[in-house]
């Protein structure tokens, strides 16, 4: 595992790029690394180690971080609802969601109880398959790059068209989904950790694929007007 100093400068450096859609790509690594730290000290107990806590601590502030984020999003599109988006994705957008609190509520309980560590991380493992494991995750990635999508469309033109080519709520858009990507790629690798499958598969996998995301993004973002960014 990475030493304690490492792991609160990575922590820094996911916590200054999740914020911005233009360091989407380059916040996953990082991660990743944050996530397989974490589910380390998971397996042995996450007692009362100092290295241990803190990177539990680093954690949780990425974690209150992504919360904050999802927050303020909601408020600025509570008023925005597209019935044919939510008909197609909303259901995957809950299975992320539920797998991401399963992962959290794992390492509460190993906090709590850190003898029955294997149990709870057993427990993890099975709602992550329930939840179709990966799937929610290929869904919306299609989604966004039009490619073989559920949907017909590209997810980010129908927003675009929704949003008037309003910058401030198409970056809202953009940054929900950024939102939904880290945290289902946090329980992709928790999952993919706990279960000690290949880990430099997943990111070999997904490292072109965050970088894909990120580009559509900013090209519907080149398209929307100027001077809505108030």
């Amino acid at each position: 595992m990475a030493d304690k100093e490492q792991i609160k400068q990575t922590a820094i450096k996911v916590l200054g790029y999740v914020e911005k859609i233009s360091e989407f790509a380059s916040s996953i690594d990082p991660l990743f690394g944050i996530v397989t730290s974490l589910v380390g000290v998971v397996r042995k107990g996450l007692g009362d180690d100092e290295e241990d806590k803190e990177v539990d601590k680093d954690f949780r502030q990425v974690h209150k971080k992504l919360e904050s984020i999802s927050a303020k999003n909601k408020q600025t599109l509570r008023q925005i609802r597209i019935d044919e988006v939510n008909e197609t994705f909303g259901k995957y957008e809950e299975y992320i969601k539920h797998q991401y609190g399963a992962f959290n509520t794992m390492v509460e309980r190993v906090k709590l109880d850190p003898e029955n560590a294997g149990r709870y991380m057993k427990d993890f493992e099975k709602i992550y398959e329930r939840d179709k494991s990966n799937l929610s995750l290929d869904v919306y990635y299609r989604g966004v790059m039009g490619t073989g999508s559920l949907f017909g469309r590209p997810l980010l033109k129908v927003y675009l068209e929704h949003c008037d080519r309003n910058r401030k709520v198409m970056e809202a858009r953009c940054s929900h989904l950024a939102n939904l990507f880290h945290i289902g790629l946090i329980a992709l690798m928790a999952y993919t950790s706990v279960t000690e499958d290949d880990e430099d598969e997943v990111r070999e996998k997904w490292a072109q694929r965050v970088i894909d995301i990120q580009a559509k993004m900013q090209e519907v973002l080149d398209q929307c007007d100027e001077e809505d960014q108030t």
